[in-house]
This record gives C-alpha cells, sequence and structure tokens, in this order.
C-alpha cells in the first residue's frame, strides 16, 4: 500500500505549482479599441525568463467558434500574415497583435500562443471591445484635472491677491486720515 502524506511535501511546492498553473489556466485581459483607431493588443501567454521563445501565433476566435490564424512570427523564418479581413492592417511587435484602423467587426477574443522552448505552447487569451465614435487624444485623460488644478490654482492667486490688496487699500486709507481737534473757546 503506497501513501502520501500531506506534511511531509515541501513548503516549495504550492508556489511552484502556482507557477507552472498560471501558464495552463491562461490569463485574460479586456482591450478596448476605438473605430478608426490603432489598437494593441498584448499576448496574456506567461512566459518564464529561461524559455526561449520559438514562435508566436494570433488567432481570432469570432463568436461562431471557428478560429481564424491571423499572424505567424517565428526566430527561424520572420513573420506571415495569414489572408483574412484583417491581412492589410495587423503587424506584429514581439508578441504584442497591432491592428490599424479598427473595424467593428475586429471585436472578439484574440488567442496568442507562444511557442517557447522547452516548455511547450503557452496561451493567453485577449478580448478586444470595440466602440464607436470616440476617439481618444493621446494624454486627453489627463487634461480635464489639470485643468481644474490650474483653475484652482489661479483662484487661491486671485483670492489671496484681492484680499492682500483690500488690506492694503484699508490701512492707506486709515493713515490718510487726519484726525482734527477743534475746541470752540470764547474769550
Amino acid at each position: 500500500m503506497f501513501t502520501v502524506t500531506i506534511c511531509s511535501i515541501s513548503p516549495l511546492v504550492l508556489p511552484w505549482l502556482i507557477y507552472i498553473m498560471i501558464p495552463v489556466l491562461g490569463a485574460q485581459v479586456k482591450v478596448t479599441g476605438y473605430l478608426g483607431d490603432e489598437v494593441t493588443l498584448p499576448c496574456q501567454a506567461i512566459t518564464r525568463p529561461e524559455d526561449k521563445i520559438v514562435q508566436v501565433q494570433w488567432e481570432l476566435e469570432p463568436p461562431d467558434g471557428k478560429k481564424i490564424t491571423i499572424i505567424v512570427s517565428t526566430s527561424q523564418y520572420g513573420v506571415n500574415v495569414s489572408e483574412s479581413f484583417l491581412e492589410e492592417r495587423v503587424e506584429i511587435d514581439e508578441r504584442s497583435l497591432i491592428i490599424r484602423d479598427v473595424e467593428m467587426s475586429d471585436a472578439g477574443s484574440y488567442i496568442c500562443s507562444v511557442t517557447v522552448f522547452p516548455s511547450g505552447s503557452i496561451e493567453g487569451t485577449t478580448n478586444l471591445h470595440v466602440q464607436d465614435g470616440l476617439t481618444i487624444i493621446p494624454g486627453a485623460m489627463w487634461i480635464l484635472p489639470r485643468m481644474i488644478a490650474a483653475g484652482v490654482f489661479v483662484l487661491i492667486v486671485v483670492t489671496m491677491f484681492a484680499t492682500t490688496y483690500s488690506i492694503i487699500i484699508r490701512i492707506r486709507r486709515k493713515a490718510l486720515v487726519r484726525h482734527r481737534v477743534c475746541t470752540d473757546a470764547v474769550m
């Protein structure tokens, strides 16, 4: 009879299992793209530093479930863009997929498969959501808070200036007032 005692397992087993299972479970991330803009989808396949990346492949899984291979990049043969509706608008930057001139039909689940040596193949999913009509200028998220901060600063400075000015005016008026004492003396 063979028995395993849990207490005898090294305390390093749990972190090791977590480290091994994260790539197997596959991480998912949501990215929002805007109609007509460029969007970058990060590859969510988690690799170890000692792994050597041999191939990166991106596939689109539309709602009907039929996977469409979009682009394959290998260290030996270079980049191959497959024939699809994305053919003229995609490129790969390291492991990230870049889609130019985003269309509503580009929405869906994009699967990044990374083949590494010696670990094998690891997958990660990035969900692209496409919104219509809203174009975000780079850095636009910071414009409104900066404008509010600048407005508050100007308001404080103007208030301080007005208060100081009114205090100075009062002091000067008091200094200019001459007190005259008139006595009525009858002789």
